[in-house]
């Protein structure tokens, strides 16, 4: 009887390798993209931080407020990229596009929709509205845009999210001057 219990044993073995052969290589691929989903999570969050800090930046100048003028583009968009690189690694210039509109640059007269420049790699952002209070109000806007790549790359982890996910965010506010 022993000699039974020990032979069908054997063969059980046989049967949890083989269900642990199959079944590895799913809950990897799960968990794996669960980190690859809160990656793109964590990105979310950053390129809503990024621009809302660079557009305040752009209204309130980040100055005392006997200053009347506002801070130039190039000096929001370093912010911008100073608030991208240090959050996340591999951000930088050369693949993280800003566009600051900003009255400090100027407003277009007919359309009262404030100038803009864009800095880093060429990006294609949506058209730009005017404000509906305007001439009274011009909004400031800043916005950004990001191509994230997956932490863990491969075919068999791009299962539930794509290879590359573009990621743009825009943040208007009013100017205080």
């Amino acid at each position: 009887m022993w000699m039974k219990l020990i032979r069908s044993r054997r063969h059980e073995d046989g049967q949890s390798l083989l269900e642990t052969a199959v079944a590895m290589p799913l809950l990897l691929g799960i968990a794996f993209n669960l980190i690859n989903l809160g990656y793109f999570w964590f990105m979310v969050l950053t390129l809503a931080a990024a621009p809302r800090q660079g557009v305040q930046y752009s209204t309130q100048g980040g100055q005392a407020t006997t200053t009347t003028s506002s801070p130039s583009t190039t000096a929001v968009s370093n912010l911008v990229y100073e608030n991208m690189t240090n959050a996340v690694h591999g951000a930088t210039t050369s693949n993280t596009s800003v566009r600051v509109c900003t009255s400090a640059l100027g407003v277009d007269s007919s359309t009262h929709i404030a100038l803009c420049n864009s800095f880093g790699p060429a990006a294609t952002f949506s058209a730009i509205a005017a404000d509906p209070e305007a001439p009274v109000f011009v909004l400031n806007r800043v916005d950004v845009g990001y191509t994230v790549t997956p932490l863990i790359r491969g075919s068999a982890f791009n299962v539930v999210l794509p290879a590359n996910m573009n990621f743009h965010r825009q943040v208007s506010m009013r100017s205080l001057y």
